[in-house]
């Protein structure tokens, strides 16, 4: 063994692995403990700890790993395969360091974290995240290089414990059927769909082609100019990921305040259906009545441009309606018809946080709670002869909102309805105020579920008689139906099916009909996910690739 050798060995073999190892596990349990700290929830701790000791195994396991190839590795090659095994261990290190943020929201909304794609994890890292929350990693690239350079050697027992990596090891095995953990979890369903996935049935969607021209103008929105309207105030009160099935079971009861003043004038929408499983292209299918056939938060500039077409807001602001957007997030960049309204308000512009729930688990979910913008959107309606206001709620984003509220979901939205209602009637507004209180989607998680897919569209004003309709309808009708009652004309005709997406972390496309027949595809594999009746999956794979080659033609990139 030459002398240049000798020393790079001695510089990154004998000592560096094993202090890597050691002092990533310690920056691990702090960042484990402290969210634990932090977060004041004692249900927390189990599945933090669980964690941790799958990030053991995980790190014994790249330990192991890097003894075995310097034990096998030829002399030549020794030198570069210990530094690429230091260089493996410190992304591990880095990126391990930063998921304890986000455990409790991974544990409400489990994702295969391998599925997704560059796009989704730029947006992960600088929309979700941020940079100001990529410190743990860093953190963690500081200490590693100070284990790297350290001439301190480490005692024998410290690189040999048996015992304790046995304990790890099992520990480790025997948590891995419910990991908590991001990393073993998507690793166990990606092994998992090797065995079931089934044969692939159609091959991969195909990138469409780039658009050419301007951005056409969608449907646009059906009344009939100087004919009068029945409401002068809209409001487009958007639930966060509330499935009929619970709306119906939580919200449309005797015990629902809200429903009890607004029974008598109220229709409910049975079979209403979203057309995608993430908030931001529902939002957008809703408002341009044009369905973005992409994950929303894969690449967004595949699809940003049917933000331009003709869209509910746009048409509503032609007819002298001041458009409001809200959100109570802190950093919102995912609005949908961005430039069609008057005006954009966010947690910043809120007259007051005191008093109110604020959470700060991610960029994304930093926000305080629906009800601190209430008056801001009742001092808008009062300002304004017509106004079109969407509330974009982010109570149900985060599972940190209800253990700090101790509120279901459904019961904070009903205090929500029941607070806007008397504010409105307190300011004589509440007799020309239409309500349509929808919900954005389903459950993330449940791609290809099609019960998931159905929501509720409840819409409420004092010119309706109670009714229920029980047709086949999705958010790609919303435009039409709040044309419908504000016009009092006839409502759009059914559908017969309606195509839908899945969620950014899986890429899942599908078809629900109206007979309740089904078929889900998972794009990444070409298999059959769940299908019910004799839909077919070539047929579908044709049918949905020509929907993403028309929409790249007039929106796409």
């Amino acid at each position: 063994m030459n002398t240049n050798t000798a020393r790079i060995e001695g510089t990154y073999g004998g000592e560096r692995v094993p202090r890597l190892v050691l002092v990533f596990a310690a920056w691990q349990l702090v960042m484990h403990l402290w969210q634990c700290v932090q977060s004041g929830d004692p249900r927390l701790w189990p599945p933090h700890m669980v964690a941790y000791v799958q990030d053991l195994l995980l790190l014994g396991m790249l330990l192991v790993a890097a003894r075995v190839a310097r034990r096998f590795v030829p002399h030549r090659l020794r030198a570069a395969g210990e530094v690429f095994s230091v260089a493996i261990l410190v992304i591990a290190g880095a990126l391990l360091a930063i998921y304890p943020q986000m455990l409790r929201e991974y544990l409400a909304f489990p994702v295969n974290i391998f599925a997704g794609g560059n796009g989704s994890a730029r947006v992960l890292l600088t929309e979700y995240l941020g940079l100001s929350r990529l410190w743990p990693g860093a953190v963690a690239l500081v200490i590693a290089a100070a284990a790297i350079i350290a001439p301190v050697r480490l005692p024998a027992w410290r690189r040999m414990c048996f015992v304790f990596w046995g304990i790890v090891v099992v520990l480790g095995l025997i948590t891995l059927p419910r990991s908590p953990n991001p990393f073993f979890r998507s690793l166990r369903e990606e092994v998992v769909g090797l065995f079931v996935r089934g044969d692939r049935a159609v091959p991969s969607l195909s990138r469409p082609p780039r658009r050419m021209n301007a951005v056409p103008a969608a449907a646009r929105f059906p009344h009939e100019p100087g004919k009068p309207m029945t409401a002068d105030h809209v409001f487009l009160i958007v639930l966060e990921g509330v499935t009929a099935a619970d709306f119906e079971k939580e919200f449309l009861n005797p015990q629902s305040k809200f429903i009890a003043r607004v029974r008598d004038r109220s229709v409910y929408f049975r079979r209403y259906y979203a057309t995608n499983l993430d908030s931001y292209t529902s939002l957008i299918a809703m408002l341009t009545t044009v369905q973005v056939p992409y994950r929303a938060y894969a690449d967004v500039g595949f699809y940003d441009a049917v933000n331009q077409t003709s869209n509910l807001t746009r048409s509503l602001r032609d007819l002298e309606f001041f458009t409001l957007f809200v959100s109570t997030c802190e950093h919102h960049p995912f609005v949908p018809t961005r430039d069609d309204w008057d005006r954009v308000l966010t947690r910043g512009d809120l007259p007051s946080q005191v008093g109110w729930v604020s959470t700060g688990s991610s960029r994304m979910e930093e926000a305080t709670e629906d009800r601190a913008a209430l008056s801001t959107i009742v001092d808008a309606a009062a300002a304004h002869p017509k106004t079109f206001i969407l509330h974009e709620m982010i109570y149900g984003h985060s599972t940190e909102w209800r253990a700090k509220t101790g509120q279901t979901q459904l019961a904070y939205y009903d205090d929500y309805m029941i607070d806007l209602l008397d504010r409105l009637e307190a300011k004589g507004l509440s007799q020309r105020s239409l309500f349509v209180i929808v919900s954005d989607h389903g459950e993330r998680a449940k791609a290809s579920v099609a019960e998931n897919y159905r929501v509720p569209l409840l819409v409420v004003g004092s010119h309706l008689p109670p009714a229920s309709d029980a047709e086949f309808r999705s958010h790609l009708d919303l435009q039409n139906i709040v044309a419908s009652f504000l016009s009092n004309t006839d409502l759009p005709p059914p559908r017969t099916e309606t195509y839908v997406v899945g969620s950014t972390e899986r890429w899942v496309y599908g078809n629900i009909q109206a007979d309740g027949d089904y078929l889900f595809i998972d794009d990444q594999t070409g298999a059959v996910m769940s299908a019910r009746g004799g839909l077919d999956a070539p047929s579908l794979r044709e049918t949905f690739q020509s929907s993403l080659n028309d929409f790249g033609a007039l929106y796409g990139q």
